[in-house]
């Protein structure tokens, strides 16, 4: 917290920047399947939750053929708000961001120094000094 040690090999390891620069040149195709990745990186529960209990449910009743797609909406509407809201907030959020950097840099040097001391508390309390 305190950028006392760095951890440089974290740096190596960004998965989306590959990810992203293979796949760059490739137009539509390229984002769909970025897309996929990242719907299923970050959305498994969604995909048990389907499979698992929305097509038996849909299986078991003739009502039961609209739950996909009220899942679909239910699912899709709320990343394609957020997705909307971010293409077209991204100049006020450059100026958002910044500020919040500025506060995170001193909130990380608060707390590294509280962490420090805590910890120092804790040895000596372990070392029957206080």
């Amino acid at each position: 917290m305190l950028n006392v040690i760095r951890l440089n090999f974290l740096g190596k390891l960004n998965f989306q920047d590959k990810l992203s620069e293979k796949f760059k040149d490739k137009g539509l195709i390229g984002s769909f399947l970025i897309g996929v990745v990242f719907a299923l990186a970050f959305c498994p529960y969604s995909g048990a939750l389907f499979f698992g209990m929305l097509i038996p449910m849909t299986i078991a009743s003739a009502d039961g053929l609209y739950l996909p797609i009220i899942f679909a909406f239910g699912t899709g509407l709320p990343v394609i708000l957020f997705t909307y809201l971010l293409a077209f907030t991204a100049g006020k959020i450059g100026v958002f961001y910044n500020r919040i950097t500025k506060i995170e840099k001193v909130m990380r040097t608060v707390a590294g120094v509280v962490f420090i001391i805590t910890g120092l508390y804790y040895v000596s309390i372990f070392a029957g000094i206080l």
